[in-house]
This record gives C-alpha cells, structure tokens and sequence, in this order.
C-alpha cells in the first residue's frame, strides 16, 4: 500500500470533528485554500461597501438620540 492510499484510508476513517482538526493543522501546507477563502471574502465585502449609499439630509445625533430614546428610555 502507498503512502498516498494509507493516507486516504486515515481519512476515510475520521469522523467529522476529526477531520476539522486535520483541515485547520494542515491548512497552512495548503496556502492556495486560504488565498480562495480569503479573496472570496474580499469580494463579497467590496460588493456590501459598493451598495453602501449615503442617506441625505441625515443628522446622526438625532437619530442616534431618538434611538437610544427607544432602545433605553434614556
């Protein structure tokens, strides 16, 4: 048996809480899985910031004072 078909056995035996542990140690072997993760990460947020519009005439002390008004009966 290769070293390769003995790992896949080791894996094919771990339970799910096992093979969380091995992905998060082993992660960092495997750097292309963070680069995807993470600019996957950059352009869902770049997508929130660009529907990101600024509301007109807003005055933020008041808002915020009717707010806490509501919230806390402050």
């Amino acid at each position: 048996m290769s070293t390769r078909e003995m790992a896949h056995k080791i894996l094919d035996n771990m339970n799910e809480e096992q093979l969380v542990g091995f992905i998060s140690l082993f992660k960092v072997y495997n750097i292309s899985i963070e680069d995807d993760d993470l600019t996957e990460r950059e352009r869902a947020y770049d997508n929130l910031r660009k529907k990101i519009k600024p509301v007109p005439n807003l005055d933020y002390d008041k808002e915020l004072a009717e707010y806490r008004e509501e919230k806390y009966g402050v």
